[in-house]
């Protein structure tokens, strides 16, 4: 004969799964692209939030670009050619944001380098007969422009933006994406913060295809989300759920397998 607590012990298993279910399931099974909220949530009271920092340079670069401002620590390498002949200034930019070429004081705060030439030349002017002027900046400290990756990849994070970079490469950056990435609703979340521009980018199309028209190009600050499909996410609940489900069939084990496979010891 079976135990008497045989028909206890099954029903508390089967409420204990049924409930474990029940709790971790909702937690679970949900496209974190998909948001729960109402759209009356939405707030009508947009904050101006600071634009986010802009770069200088891209990541496969060592110069500046021509509209970086000079700012106090920088370094000018600077060329003044009069006829045949030249002179070569090296100089920093000191708090106050004059810089010494020569014999002259020049400020050059806030000036990018065609300014600083221009000014400069000037300067000169005053002193030299028709010089050409030709400045070469060393930042302070050299900032790189760069993209965020999150959402289904295998290291989300902040990554440096090379010159041309687009999705793929991002992605690439953060070591691929998981096997549970939704490739076909990528999103790219660009501009002011208080009211971004969101495009879709499908990768799915371009692996099946090779149609590269939805690899979109990046921008410095870009956002790049990689969802997870609905099917990742019962995955991700099943190794929630899985181990409480182990823990507890394990000592019910023997009531159920020897019974029925067994009949003949329980019987005796």
């Amino acid at each position: 004969m079976k135990p008497r607590w045989f028909s206890q012990q099954a029903q508390s298993f089967v409420v204990g799964v049924v409930l474990v279910t029940l709790i971790t399931g909702p937690l679970g099974c949900r496209n974190p692209a998909q948001s729960t909220l109402p759209p009356s949530a939405i707030s009508q009271n947009i904050e101006n939030l600071p634009p986010m920092p802009k770069g200088e340079v891209y990541a496969d670069e060592t110069v500046v670009s021509p509209d970086t401002p000079i700012e106090g620590g920088d370094t000018l390498d600077v060329v003044i050619r009069r006829g045949a002949g030249e002179e070569k200034h090296t100089s920093m930019v000191r708090e106050n944001g004059q810089v010494s070429v020569g014999f002259i004081d020049v400020d050059v705060a806030g000036l990018t380098v065609p300014q600083a030439e221009a000014r400069i030349q000037e300067k000169m002017g005053q002193f030299v007969r028709e010089p050409r002027v030709q400045v070469n900046l060393k930042k302070k400290t050299m900032r790189v422009k760069r993209v965020f990756v999150f959402g289904d990849v295998k290291k989300p994070g902040m990554y440096p933006l090379s010159r041309n970079m687009t999705v793929i490469q991002a992605i690439a950056q953060a070591e691929n994406y998981n096997e549970t990435a939704l490739l076909e609703e990528i999103r790219v979340i660009r501009g002011p913060l208080q009211r971004p521009q969101i495009y879709t980018a499908d990768l799915a199309r371009l692996y099946t295809y090779g149609d590269y028209s939805r690899n979109l190009p990046l921008e410095e600050n870009d956002v790049v989300f990689v969802p997870r499909e609905h099917l990742g996410d019962g995955v991700e609940a099943s190794k929630k759920i899985m181990p409480i489900v182990y823990t507890t069939i394990l000592p019910l084990y023997a009531v159920f397998v020897v019974p029925t496979f067994f009949p003949s010891v329980v019987s005796r």
